[in-house]
């Protein structure tokens, strides 16, 4: 049942606002059952989430035959209740779901749907919405998936050079040896990297690979909450997918290049987290997009306009894109930093630019 409301707080959610609207979603799916069927899916969830979903459509009361009821109400299924949908329509998507809903937690007697029913007319909306994102974030939380908050921290610039240190020493120290990362996390299939993927690369032993690829699903998964695409389409979780483990590949490529040659792969990976590499990767992009302002900063204290080529114009705008980008010439495709040859090369052009500046 937890992993069951972790599913559904996935896209029930936008940030720190609970939304009827995917909510409903989820709701749809529960209408299609027989009524015990129903019952039985409806108490698997999140009981403060339906209280959120119904006083968000329904306004209720209780049902008084003396009063008089304008615009489109109906009853509960004891007669107890009047129900008023708040878009004055009764039969619009979320009012019918709604009703749906009460009517199906009275399908096992009375004591589940009166509840609902009394709960909904007496609830305080932001203090339970806040008390139900809370309990949410603690649902994911045990399924590996962070806050926003908690995953930002990915993002977090660190200078390259001294964080590499920092790597390095790491290795060989049991302070920081890694476990074996949980197994049972909800993991989304766009977030695991085939076999192939490591062996191709480096000489690891196989359990090794296996904590990898729940480490880094972990890590990924986390740059996709950073990016709010959770309930996105496939095309832009991949797209962010491909990105972020750009990241990881240039700074796993550059602890290669610069670790002692006694370290292999296999035994780096075993104390360092890929968390800690991600970063890297990522420092080296926002040290090489600072560079690139730094230069076009430069171009515009000029009285004169500086002599750069089309091709020369367009690979600085590329590289001070939100998420930069290696286009060297117009007929070119611009393409992501995903290995340091082509960050290498990206330096080499941009000091090419400084120095005409530096020579005007």
């Amino acid at each position: 049942d937890e992993k069951f409301r972790a599913l559904v707080d996935l896209t029930s959610w936008e940030k720190d606002s609970f939304s009827p609207i995917r909510y409903a979603v989820w709701l749809k799916v529960v209408s299609v059952f027989k009524p015990l069927e129903a019952l039985r899916e409806l108490r698997r969830m999140d009981k403060d989430e339906l209280l959120l979903f119904i006083s968000s459509v329904l306004s209720i009361d209780w049902y008084n035959p003396d009063d008089i009821y304008e615009g489109e109400a109906t009853l509960s299924p004891d007669n107890s209740f009047i129900l008023i949908p708040k878009d004055g329509n009764l039969e619009s998507e979320l009012s019918s779901l709604a009703v749906g809903i009460i009517n199906a937690a009275y399908a096992g007697g009375i004591a589940f749907g009166r509840e609902l029913c009394v709960d909904s007319m007496g609830m305080m909306y932001s203090a339970t919405e806040e008390e139900s994102f809370n309990n949410r974030n603690s649902r994911l939380a045990d399924e590996g998936i962070p806050t926003y908050i908690e995953a930002l921290e990915l993002f977090h610039y660190e200078d390259p050079s001294s964080l590499l240190k920092r790597l390095v020493k790491m290795v060989g120290d049991e302070e920081y040896k890694k476990h074996s990362p949980s197994t049972g996390y909800l993991i989304s299939g766009f977030t695991v990297l085939p076999r192939a993927f490591w062996e191709d690369r480096y000489e690891l032993e196989k359990e090794l690979v296996d904590d990898l690829k729940v480490e880094l699903s972990a890590l990924l998964t986390a740059s996709i909450v950073v990016n709010n695409a959770l309930d996105r389409d496939a095309e832009h979780i991949k797209g962010i997918i491909e990105r972020s483990r750009s990241y990881f590949a240039l700074g796993l490529e550059l602890l290669i290049e610069e670790a002692p040659k006694a370290f292999t792969v296999d035994k780096m990976l075993r104390f360092i987290k890929l968390r800690h590499l991600f970063r890297l990767g990522f420092s080296l992009l926002i040290d090489l997009k600072k560079n690139a302002a730094n230069v076009s900063s430069a171009v515009k204290d000029f009285a004169e306009p500086v002599a750069f080529t089309a091709d020369e114009e367009e690979f600085l705008n590329n590289l001070l894109q939100p998420i930069p980008m290696f286009k060297p010439s117009l007929t070119d495709a611009a393409l992501p930093f995903d290995d340091l040859s082509r960050l290498k090369d990206a330096r080499k052009l941009l000091s090419i630019l400084a120095s005409k500046i530096v020579k005007k």
